[in-house]
């Protein structure tokens, strides 16, 4: 049985007649559409089609048989274009088994272990072009953190083709601050007090104040409502004014060339093997040259007249212009305060000091002021 349908128009006298006929003998029609009042279209199976040209045929009327429709039209196309079905099929397949290979290995976090981590796991066998299936990654996952037990953990994965080895280095605990015990909030940097949130202890400060790196923001002591003294670990937040500097130097003299007026002119004929005599040797201790080419002959005879025009020239020591020098510093030292800062920083305001060094050496400081919290918790002495 072949059920793909085959379009079909019909066209003739008393066209009606013929789907009556059709439907005495069993010939299934559907999608049927006049085009006119003696011509129809439509569809009729594969099986049937031979059956209802014969039919038309017997009767007067002209028949014509379409294309498949449906799955069949596909099938068609397939036949007709069966390279590029076979192409696509070979590409699939390929990559299907592509996946199942991996690729590429990838380190994330291995810092100082990354150069043994991959010795080892090419002795462990473990490598690109390898099959998924002949991995298994807790076994490696076991191996590695037996043999790196510094680590907190080890973490394998596959990330398409490509598998992944993460290490999670451990941090050392230290001791930690609670709000229990007694501990001051101590100044983590030089600053000017802009604000102070204290959430737990007794602030030492208040805004305005000049402080220095180490001094006590907030005391770890609170006084209780009887007059007694507690110790606490003192919590809060200081934000406070602080500025950040960065220098470059940029000398204040350029090399430049300085032409002294002689020229020395030379013509050579080459093939693209080589020369056809020898250029003229120069007389100039330093030169520029321009060179002219002119191709002869064409494809068939490749030389070509190389026009040579040679310029004595010296170099010496010149003043630049003192306003471009200080362009180019204000612009390096802000860049260098923005990468010693970070990117996200905002500055409240900031800008640059020029010094002359030995009339040859531009110094140029970039400031910047910006507000951050220089709360540090810090324990104290027992």
């Amino acid at each position: 049985m072949r059920p793909w349908p085959y379009t079909f128009t019909a066209e003739g006298l008393n066209i009606e007649r013929l789907i009556r006929q059709a439907g005495e003998q069993g010939i299934a029609l559907s999608g049927l559409k006049r085009g006119g009042s003696r011509k129809i279209s439509g569809m009729v199976s594969e099986d049937d089609l031979p059956r209802l040209s014969e039919l038309a045929m017997s009767g007067g009327w002209r028949f014509e048989a379409g294309r498949r429709r449906g799955a069949g039209k596909w099938l068609d196309t397939l036949r007709r274009r069966w390279m590029l079905a076979a192409g696509c099929l070979l590409a699939a397949v390929c990559l299907a088994v592509a996946s199942q290979l991996v690729w590429r290995i990838e380190l994330v976090d291995a810092g100082i272990y990354e150069a043994d981590l991959r010795n080892y796991l090419e002795v462990l066998e473990v490598r690109p072009m390898r099959w998924k299936r002949s991995l298994d990654l807790g076994a490696i996952r076991d191996s590695l953190e037996w043999r790196y037990p510094e680590v907190a953990w080890i973490e394998c994965g596959f990330r398409g083709m490509t598998l992944t080895v993460t290490v999670v280095e451990g941090v050392a605990s230290g001791e930690a601050l609670t709000h229990l015990g007694s501990g001051d909030v101590v100044a983590a940097r030089d600053g000017m007090v802009d604000s102070i949130i204290t959430l737990a202890g007794t602030p030492q400060v208040q805004a305005g104040q000049i402080v220095r790196a180490g001094q006590v923001l907030i005391l770890g002591e609170e006084r209780t409502s009887d007059g007694l003294v507690r110790p606490v670990s003192a919590r809060g937040k200081v934000l406070a004014r602080v500025w950040d500097g960065a220098s470059v130097k940029m000398s204040t003299l350029e090399q430049a060339t300085v032409y002294t007026g002689r020229r020395q002119q030379v013509t050579v004929a080459s093939c693209p093997w080589f020369d056809l005599w020898q250029a003229e040797a120069s007389g100039y201790e330093q030169q520029d040259t321009a060179v002219r080419r002119m191709p002869l002959g064409g494809l068939f005879l490749p030389f070509t007249v190389r026009f040579e025009t040679r310029m004595e020239a010296d170099s010496s020591l010149q003043a630049r212009d003192m306003e471009q020098v200080k362009t180019e510093a204000a612009l390096a030292a802000l860049r260098k305060l923005r990468e010693k800062v970070g990117i996200d920083d905002v500055f409240l305001t900031n800008w640059v000091d020029y010094s002359m060094i030995d009339d040859e050496v531009l110094l140029a400081v970039a400031i910047g002021e910006r507000v951050i919290d220089i709360a540090s918790p810090a324990l104290r002495a027992q």
